[in-house]
């Protein structure tokens, strides 16, 4: 039983002996540590009990004050943590004890900013760790092939590939350091840009764009033109430890032959959150922003007029494919959509006939979001 503060007529000058036993956990997921203790029997009784968080080089993180001996503490800064305690009386705070040693606290990550144009961040004062996603360009559709007219049409044009996307967190920086983010521009014509973040002179993250769609086959005689191939999806890079990559999705293929429809882009989906103790979540498929182009229709072959023939869908960001023409409606929807969402290809061009082919579409641009803490 703790001792009173007077003795024999005297004051008592003596601090709360440490208490003697105690634990501090946490979940995956949280800075909110559970933590009891025992508070010793020896010595002068401790009317209340301070709580401290410090680094395993003693620097102290945060610290509250609590007169219970459990309850819960949210820690400030994330990393291998000890969790202290001490008794407090009126002669001040006696000795710590460690209650827990080297508790692995989450960092808590909030949001730099949206990059959809190139640009830099300087490290701000008291940030150690970065997080973010990094999205390569959508590629280019490709133009149908050319026609003969009231004989054979050309093939449908394939729809761009979707860039790929990376997922990192936990990557340490300092104050003062600068971060280059370089943010693809779409495929015209060609294939989509890779995204790219760079800290100091270091590469961590590469995000290639999606590949440019292949062309329609052109008609020979009696014979349809092939439909083009879709463009490959984007490839990714990282050489920050647990990062995700989520390849991007070939396009759709162009309609072969005449009368024909394109084949659908794909949505890029994965249920993978960044990894670590805090995840980050996934920015995909919580929602149908990414994916390829879809691939172009073909063009009729003959005067009667029959039903336009469609294109590929483009699958979450990628655009239409071009509709294919007739008689009744010469120009269709010959062009294709423009990707529209980041990473997203654009649509094949739909394939020729006596009116001419349709053009492919540009690929969407990428993006990077950044976060800190």
């Amino acid at each position: 039983m703790a001792t009173g503060n007077i003795r024999s007529g005297k004051r008592n000058y003596a601090k709360v002996t440490s208490p003697t036993t105690g634990s501090a956990t946490t979940s995956a997921a949280t800075t909110t540590i559970a933590y009891s203790f025992t508070p010793s029997t020896l010595g002068p009784a401790a009317t209340s009990y301070k709580i401290v968080a410090a680094t395993t080089a003693g620097a102290e993180k945060s610290s509250t004050t609590v007169t219970t001996t459990s309850g819960n503490y949210t820690v400030a800064g994330g990393g291998s943590t000890d969790v202290k305690v001490a008794g407090i009386n009126y002669n001040g705070d006696g000795p710590f004890t460690t209650i827990s040693a080297a508790l692995a606290i989450p960092f808590v990550y909030t949001l730099q900013s949206t990059y959809n144009t190139n640009g830099a961040y300087t490290v701000a004062a008291g940030v150690t760790k970065l997080a973010g996603y990094v999205i390569g360009a959508g590629g280019a559709g490709s133009a149908g092939g050319t026609g003969v007219s009231n004989q054979a049409a050309g093939g449908g044009g394939g729809g761009g590939g979707s860039g790929a996307i990376v997922g990192f967190k936990d990557f340490t920086v300092s104050s003062g350091q600068t971060v280059t983010i370089t943010v693809g521009t779409a495929g015209a014509g060609a294939a989509g840009n890779a995204s790219n973040i760079t800290v100091g002179a270091t590469s961590i993250v590469t995000a290639n764009g999606g590949g440019l769609g292949g062309v329609g086959g052109t008609a020979s005689g009696n014979t349809n033109g092939a439909g083009g191939a879709g463009g490959t999806g984007g490839t990714g890079s990282s050489n920050v430890d647990g990062a995700i990559i989520i390849n991007g999705i070939a396009g759709g293929t162009g309609a072969n032959g005449a009368n024909a429809d394109g084949a659908n882009g794909a949505i890029q989906s994965s249920n993978s959150n960044i990894t670590g103790e805090a995840p980050i979540t996934a920015i995909v498929p919580s929602n149908n922003v990414y994916g390829s182009g879809g691939g172009g229709g073909s063009g009729s072959t003959n005067n009667t007029g029959i039903p336009l023939r469609a294109p590929g869908n483009g699958a979450g960001g990628g655009g239409n494919g071009g509709i294919g023409n007739t008689s009744n409606n010469p120009a269709g929807n010959a062009n294709a959509a423009t990707g529209t969402g980041a990473g997203g290809g654009g649509g094949g061009g739909e394939g020729g006939n006596r009116w001419g082919q349709g053009n492919g579409a540009t690929g969407f641009a990428g993006q990077v979001i950044l976060y800190t803490a």
